[in-house]
């Protein structure tokens, strides 16, 4: 079969979504020999040896494919997020992933989202054969908000890329400062359902209750996105020796901070998956986290959960894991066994499956 990857944008850091394409294809390729895989878009900045397709978008938010698949004839065209459209006289199997719904389920953060998510995405679901979900959570979100029947969603899980970066023998590369500091980690976005404001706030009141303790809180990514957290910092004086703004960080460095760390915080209210959850995991690291949406099916029985909407909840978290020494090596020896139960080797098995039930 002739597969097409449709492309995302041009990332100068690879992050997110097309991290998750590259993931899922490197693996695919060392398996399957048999199918003939493209790129549908402009793809040089993608370290994969496939040939592109070159296309010019369509204007509105849904890509017509039409006239490209006339003078290229694919079998199989799998975007990882973009809606697309084939007219039902063109035979070509059309399979979405799709992450998360939360434009569409916090209006009221994302509103600029909220139409491509309610329109754009909800039609490109409602054409495609097959859609791909990233965890069971989302799985559940997508029948409920598009009434897409459950049959037609199949969940594969992202794993872990570049894998070297997570190997036992990376060491990483320290950021300077925190060689020896004693720190908990955070690495996420900064968008209001991260909930950067509960983690801090929960931090604080474990440093309100613990004066003596020199723990600090590491936070990764762009420092002029920290507003919200800005203004919690105003309230308490004293905070900002505790906190400490990394800005980005290279992936040499991450691998690092996870190691480095004494424990990790993700408290977001709302995860299509939770991709830190597993990095932290990975390299043996003791994980408090939210027990909201997809996070559980990550963190399995081995981390701590929290009540993200509660702050107390979080300081309680962050109380146990910090001064119960024995229970943090007891998340730490459960975390890669938890780790390993996801892969990109596994997930290019599972969607190579589905591109197999598309066969004449």
């Amino acid at each position: 079969m002739k597969i097409g990857i449709l492309s995302q944008n041009k990332e100068k850091n690879i992050t997110g979504i097309n991290r998750v394409t590259l993931g899922t294809l490197t693996e695919l390729l060392k398996l399957d020999q048999e199918n003939q895989y493209s790129f549908i878009g402009r793809t040089d900045w993608f370290s994969l040896p496939l040939d592109s397709i070159p296309f010019v978008p369509a204007t509105d938010r849904v890509l017509s494919l039409n006239y490209l698949l006339k003078a290229n004839p694919l079998d199989i065209i799998h975007s990882h997020y973009r809606p697309f459209h084939v007219g039902s006289r063109i035979p070509c199997g059309k399979i979405l992933t799709i992450h998360d719904l939360i434009p569409l389920l916090f209006p009221e953060w994302y509103g600029s989202q909220y139409d491509y998510y309610n329109e754009a995405i909800r039609q490109g679901a409602a054409e495609a054969d097959i859609i791909i979900a990233v965890s069971e959570y989302t799985k559940r979100d997508i029948v409920e908000y598009y009434g897409i029947p459950e049959e037609k969603i199949k969940v594969v899980y992202n794993g872990l890329f570049p894998p070297k970066l997570f190997a036992e023998t990376a060491v990483g590369e320290a950021v300077a400062g925190l060689e020896r500091e004693d720190f908990l980690l955070s690495v996420s976005g900064v968008g209001p359902h991260k909930n950067q404001t509960g983690l801090v706030e929960g931090f604080l009141r474990y440093r309100q209750h613990h004066p003596d303790s020199n723990l600090k809180l590491v936070l990764t990514g762009p420092v002029r996105r920290y507003e919200v957290i800005r203004e919690i910092l105003e309230k308490h004086k004293d905070a900002e020796k505790y906190i400490v703004f990394t800005g980005f960080v290279t992936d040499a460095q991450l691998v690092w901070l996870y190691r480095r760390a004494i424990a990790f915080l993700y408290v977001s209210f709302y995860e299509g998956f939770g991709l830190p959850i597993l990095e932290a995991l990975s390299v043996g690291k003791a994980v408090i986290c939210s027990d909201t949406t997809s996070m559980p099916e990550v963190g399995g029985n081995a981390v701590e959960y929290c009540n993200p909407h509660d702050a107390d909840s979080i300081e309680a978290a962050i109380t146990h894991v910090i001064n119960d020494v024995e229970y943090r090596c007891g998340l730490e020896a459960l975390a890669s066994k938890q780790a390993a139960l996801f892969s990109y080797e596994r997930a290019a098995h599972e969607t190579l499956d589905i591109y197999r039930r598309f066969l004449k």
